[in-house]
Parts: C-alpha cells; structure tokens; sequence
C-alpha cells in the first residue's frame, strides 16, 4: 500500500470543548480546501477512554490520514495576552517568559510574527490538562499533535476588520478576544450562561494596541474584555481559508462556520497556511526537594578561621606529674 506524502495545504483541526470535539481536514486536491467535517460528543471529560473513545470515531470520520494536526482549546479560566519581544535574543525570551510568568501567572507561551514585530503571547491555563489533551490525541492516531490555543487559532480565519469577537464553542465554554490585523492582543474565558452555543460574533470597533498593558491581573483582563464586548456592535463577518473564502452552510450543516471556526483555523495553522507557526511552550519549573541529599553540594558555613589544637604538657611534664603529690 502506497502512502501519501502530507504536502502543504494538508491539516487538521480539532476543537475540543467539554462534551464535544469538532474536526476538519484541509486538502490540496480539495476544491475550497475542505475535505470533511466531523463532530462527536464526549461522554465523560475527564475520563480518559471516554475521550480517547470520541477522537478515535472523529478520526474515522475525517478519512484517517496521516497529516499534522493542531488541537484548539481554552478551557475555563484560561486568559491571555501579549507582549512585545522584537529583537530579543534567546537569553532575554527566556527572561521575558519568566516574568509573564511571575506577574501575570502565564504558565506556557507561543512567539507570533506579525510583519517586523514579534510578540510574545503569554497563556494562562491547565498544564496538566493540556498535556493530556496532547498525550491522548496521539494515543488516538492522530499525527505531529501541536496544541493550539484557540483564540489564536480563530484570529487566522476571520476578516482583517476584525477587532472583537466572542466564541460560545459549547454549553460550559466560551470565551472572548480583542484583535489587531489577525493578531490576538488580549483573550480571556467567559461565562457562557445564557449563551446560545455554537455561535460566533463579531465586531468592528478599533481598540488601541496598548490598551491591555497595565492590566495584569486576571480579573481585570476578563472585566476589561467583557466590557469593550458588551459595548460594541455586532457585525457580519465572513471566514476564509487562507485568501480562499468559506462558503456559507446552514447552522445545522457540520460544515457551518459558527460550528467549526475555531477547528477551521487550527487546520489552516497545521497545514502551514498561514506563514510560521511556532509550538506553545510549556513553562516547566523543576520543584527540588528540600530535604534531597545532595552529597555533590559543598557549602561554606562560617568565615571564622578554625582554631588549633588546644596545648598539652609534654611526656616529661607528665611524668615529673605522677612522682610529685598534688596539693589538695
């Protein structure tokens, strides 16, 4: 059996969300692009084999290939943002991440080109839960997994006049994003009570560049973009795969955009479609253990000059002391 090379223009997306996963395949030979579009529900979450259960099934429905894949998520309580990282060498990223993570709890970090700038996108999440997410698509069949996180992943999808958008991917999930020219400059996860689901809407309105740059605290980031969200008007918006416009499919159809928005740009991403994708980095921080033997570890305790041997009588002082009495 011949297998077929992945070339560019070959990726999937999956989306997944707390009772379900979403997934598209892009294809070179597929006119628009779009090969499939599947959707499986998830009986339990947080159990392995049920997850594992659903991604084997949206695998068998997308055609198993063997092309990248990139897997969108941002579960609750996630948030996001940015900072500028031009020019910055390899010692002061690292600098730079560690700050992100100290002021602003941002446990991983993607680098984003845009044009001559380069901006360094702190994400605040679940490491563990995104590991397994990683570990468990793998274990489904799925090839090359790379997590995507999914504001990011719908920014390369929607129009250039996209400023503000909110994703109600699911009845437990949904979450908020102010953009520039299709990069994300502040995310957070929303409460999607009283949100219908799945929806996606969109606004206009410019926000400034810097308007998130003094807002460190997790709080004031979600109130901040719930706010400019719940003051700006709602536009029409109209996806596109990479200069190729999506084509309109009724809400019910698994190919509707408010269905796989956020799949149909982790594909875009896996297939290299849009420029240079870097992976999110994990920031591991190794814990030692206090009480650890460390035998190799000497330690300087003290600067006081260690003393000599106190004096002693010599052995014809010692004898001399045995024949003569000692006064009481």
């Amino acid at each position: 059996m011949t297998v077929q090379r992945p070339e560019r223009g070959d990726g999937i997306g999956i989306e997944v969300t707390g009772d379900l996963v979403r997934g598209v395949r892009l294809g070179t030979t597929t006119p628009g692009r779009l090969a499939a579009a599947a959707e499986v529900p998830i009986t339990v979450r947080a159990d392995d084999r049920a997850l594992v259960d659903a991604l084997v099934r949206l695998r068998a429905e997308l055609g198993d290939p063997g092309v990248p894949t990139r897997v969108a998520v941002f579960p609750p309580g996630s948030t996001l943002s940015r900072v500028d990282a031009t020019g910055l060498d390899p010692n002061e990223l690292k600098r730079l991440r560690a700050s992100l993570s100290s002021s602003r709890s941002a446990s991983s970090s993607v680098l984003v080109d845009d044009g001559p700038r380069r901006w360094l996108v702190g994400v605040s999440w679940n490491d563990t839960e995104i590991r397994r997410l990683e570990e468990l698509a793998e274990r489904s069949g799925f090839v090359d997994v790379a997590i995507d996180p999914s504001p990011l992943a719908l920014a390369r999808v929607v129009g250039e006049n996209v400023t503000q958008l909110r994703r109600d991917a699911s009845a437990d999930q949904s979450f908020g994003a102010i953009l520039s020219d299709r990069v994300v400059i502040a995310a957070a996860a929303l409460d999607p009570i009283g949100r219908m689901s799945p929806a996606l809407a969109c606004s206009d309105v410019a926000v400034p560049a810097g308007w998130f740059d003094d807002l460190v605290s997790p709080a004031e980031l979600v109130a901040e973009i719930w706010r400019l969200l719940d003051e700006a008007p709602p536009v029409a918006v109209d996806l596109d795969l990479a200069t190729l416009p999506y084509p309109e499919f009724p809400p019910h159809d698994l190919r509707a955009p408010q269905r796989q928005c956020v799949a149909l740009g982790a594909a875009v991403g896996a297939a290299g479609l849009t420029g240079r994708l870097r992976p999110v980095d994990l920031h591991v921080v190794a814990q030692m253990r206090v009480d650890a033997e460390r035998p190799w570890a000497i330690e300087r305790v003290s600067n006081v000059p260690t003393s000599g041997d106190a004096p002693t009588i010599g052995p014809v002082k010692r004898s001399l002391a045995k024949l003569i009495p000692r006064r009481r």
